[in-house]
């Protein structure tokens, strides 16, 4: 099986992969278990492909030596599967990207290959994935943070689909791998966009005119992970950064990190893990009124106060620190805000950009990307979550054709 692009954008919260343009997700979760308790963890078959991504078991060899892991929703109720939030993660080092990146590929080869061999090769011509730039400043040369992610991923990986009735064995060549840098990369997104032409026949690149808006001044690109809260500051037009001082960590807890600090001091008796209480939220933001009801007895427990709380002050403390770290010459300066946490937050934030300025200010200077892109003829509008990723289609797609 050969696949040309394969798009990844390993999240603290999510992994979102574009492979071939075909999408999928899975829960950053990743939990290492031992041989035995991997052979008996499965009582029935799965026998749907469709219920594959909710029971991923893998093994693979790390320094010689077997190792086996239960990946994405499978692994949500592991105690240790949540070992790298509340914490800078590391993704060069960390075996939860590798693993996940594993049974990403396990996974698509089994969706494509409904009745294929329980045995073989996938060859990727090209893998782009990213890193933050919290990792990228470690290293004396963003490159050498880049080039050490890339490598990662470059030439043979073997893994073993362990899972009872969809057991298969894969060797994966990666030819040509490239780290971008997160939040930047985004620009693109934002300048063009994916269409098709007239008579469906190919996919072009397009400009994207709703980037008018940030020609007459500098913009702030604000990246809200699960893990970490990046900005990058872009030159008018959305133009490349002028230098490495363009590109911020902001200093605030992961948020990942503020939301397992909630469950456990004062949430922790209707769930039970951080996972389920992050299901609870995304599920209820939209209308801001969080009610938990108990499945079992039917009783309903209005949770909003805990939760709004907590959003409203990570919100004030957030938009405290993004202006602090780029209000250094007085000009005027648009942000967009993205990331898998920005439409929980949005309208805090937006309260707290208006306690700080004022509503003129908000409107004009301050824009959501799930509100600022209108244009529904595209092939892969970017939200929130995935604004990186569709940077990363367009790139590649570009690449392509000039090859």
């Amino acid at each position: 099986m050969n696949i040309e692009r394969f798009l990844a954008d390993f999240g603290n919260s999510t992994s979102n992969f574009l492979v071939d343009s075909y999408y999928f997700e899975i829960p950053t979760c990743v939990a290492e278990i031992t041989k035995e308790e991997a052979e008996g963890y499965f009582t029935n078959a799965v026998e749907e492909v469709d219920d594959l991504l909710d029971r991923l078991l893998i093994s693979t060899v790390v320094n010689n030596e077997e190792k086996y892991f239960m990946v994405g929703k499978l692994a949500e109720e592991n105690p240790y599967a949540n070992s790298h939030v509340g914490k800078m993660h590391d993704k060069i080092k960390s075996p939860i990207p590798y693993a996940v990146f594993l049974a990403a590929v396990t996974y698509y080869y089994k969706v494509k290959n409904v009745n294929g061999e329980n045995k073989a090769e996938i060859e990727i011509d090209n893998e782009y994935m990213m890193l933050p730039i919290w990792l990228l400043k470690k290293e004396s040369k963003f490159s050498v943070a880049q080039n050490k992610m890339a490598q990662r991923f470059a030439g043979e990986h073997t893994v073993t689909l362990l899972t009872k009735g969809m057991e298969t064995e894969l060797l994966i060549k990666v030819n040509n791998t490239k780290c971008l840098i997160e939040s930047e990369v985004a620009r693109w997104a934002l300048k063009y966009k994916l269409v098709n032409d007239d008579q469906n026949q190919t996919t072009r690149i397009a400009k994207r005119s709703e980037s008018k808006i940030f020609e007459d001044a500098e913009t702030v690109f604000v990246d809200i992970g699960g893990g970490s809260t990046d900005a990058v500051l872009l030159a008018k037009g959305l133009g490349t950064p002028v230098s490495k001082e363009s590109f911020k960590v902001i200093n605030i807890e992961p948020f990942l990190g503020r939301l397992d600090k909630l469950f456990k001091e004062k949430l922790i008796e209707y769930f039970s893990d951080l996972r389920s209480l992050e299901n609870f939220i995304v599920g209820n933001y939209s209308n801001q009124k969080y009610i938990y009801k108990n499945d079992n007895t039917g009783e309903k427990t209005d949770l909003s106060q805990p939760v709004i709380d907590m959003l409203k002050q990570y919100a004030d403390l957030l938009i405290f620190k993004v202006t602090e770290a780029f209000n250094t010459d007085g000009k005027r300066k648009k942000f967009v805000y993205f990331g898998g946490e920005a439409p929980i937050l949005s309208p805090y934030i937006k309260e707290a950009v208006k306690n700080a300025t004022n509503e003129d200010i908000l409107e004009r200077n301050h824009f959501f990307l799930n509100e600022l892109l209108d244009d529904e003829t595209e092939i892969f509008k970017p939200a929130a979550r995935t604004v990186n990723l569709a940077a990363l289609e367009i790139l590649s797609l570009n690449e392509k054709n000039k090859k």
